[in-house]
């Protein structure tokens, strides 16, 4: 594999909670029928756009590649580890949960089956926007249990959002983001979303959509916490999360260095339009654009305005 960085062919989803921001915003998601709320930048199913490996689904490259690709800290998989996507909450998304990897496994069947560990890096938020993350003091898992419906509210924990913020959310916490948030999400390769109340709405089809009660109640009492890891002394960036799945940094300015074979590395432009140079290939990237850098990328050069932030990501340290 020639050593660039990795440009995939984004994936748009429309959601009954989504606007149009991410049209606006990045111009490459195209709106599509019905109100879009995530675009999946990077995961195993999406197409290299460009390039000698144009065409190749980033799957395919992992398992072509390997430790090329994804680095020494990558446990060995079949499948790209991580997803990477933008999201613009127009209205509340479900109360919902994920479950970690070993109920994952043992509620679907599949021995392979990834949980789904995620964090938010708050790109915009409107004044008074909230969210819904984890519950209420004083609350149980059984007590969530008794009520159903809108009286499930009374038993979580909302609180104020605002721009730059990043919050982690680990398998088996009950969560919702609100209205008026534009946000980059990072977790592990997997959509496993156990809904516990969704507001009283119907989807895009005018039906109901459904609920996953039982689901949810065992991710939330069986799913094992997930802590923050100590984030490390020194970065390219400033190092803002680190867990057993991804660690992230925001950049600024101009940076140059190596992955040294380590990890694998995303880089998604949050503002202001730069130059990065990947394997001696030089390209200009806008506010939108994520891209994959392979471990085995000799060296990599950013160079940002004044203003411009990258958020950063990769396989961590081991603890």
């Amino acid at each position: 594999m020639p050593v660039r960085a990795l440009r995939l062919i984004p994936q748009v989803h429309p959601r009954v909670w989504g606007g149009d921001l991410l049209a606006r915003r990045f111009s490459r998601c195209a709106q599509t029928e019905g109100p879009v709320g995530e675009s999946w930048e990077v995961h195993g199913d999406l197409l290299v756009a460009d390039g000698p490996d144009q065409g190749l689904t980033l799957d395919e490259l992992a398992r072509r590649e390997g430790q090329a690709l994804l680095g020494k800290r990558c446990p060995p998989s079949s499948t790209f580890p991580l997803l990477v996507k933008w999201l613009d909450c127009r209205d509340w998304l479900s109360v919902q949960v994920h479950p970690d990897d070993a109920v994952a496994r043992s509620l679907t069947g599949d021995p392979l089956a990834r949980g789904k560990t995620e964090c938010w890096y708050l790109v915009e938020a409107e004044e008074g926007a909230e969210v819904i993350h984890g519950l209420a003091a004083g609350v149980s898992v059984e007590d969530l249990a008794r009520v159903q419906g809108r009286e499930i509210l009374s038993f979580l924990r909302r609180q104020v959002a605002h721009a730059d913020q990043i919050l982690y959310t680990p398998a088996g916490t009950v969560h919702a983001l609100g209205p008026g948030l534009l946000l980059l999400e990072i977790q592990q390769s997997s959509d496993l979303t156990y809904r516990l109340y969704d507001w009283g709405r119907v989807g895009l089809d005018g039906q109901p959509r459904t609920l996953h009660l039982p689901e949810a109640l065992r991710s939330l009492r069986d799913s094992r916490p997930e802590p923050l890891w100590n984030l490390p002394s020194a970065g390219v960036g400033q190092p803002r999360l680190a867990c057993p799945h991804f660690a992230l940094e925001t950049l600024t300015g101009s940076a140059r260095w190596s992955p040294a074979g380590l990890s694998l590395e995303i880089l998604a432009l949050v503002r202001g339009e730069g130059r990065l140079e990947v394997g001696g290939q030089t390209e200009r990237v806008v506010p939108g654009d994520v891209l994959v850098v392979p471990a085995s990328a000799p060296e990599v050069h950013l160079e940002l305005p004044a203003g411009g932030l990258v958020v950063r990501v990769r396989l961590p340290e081991p603890s």
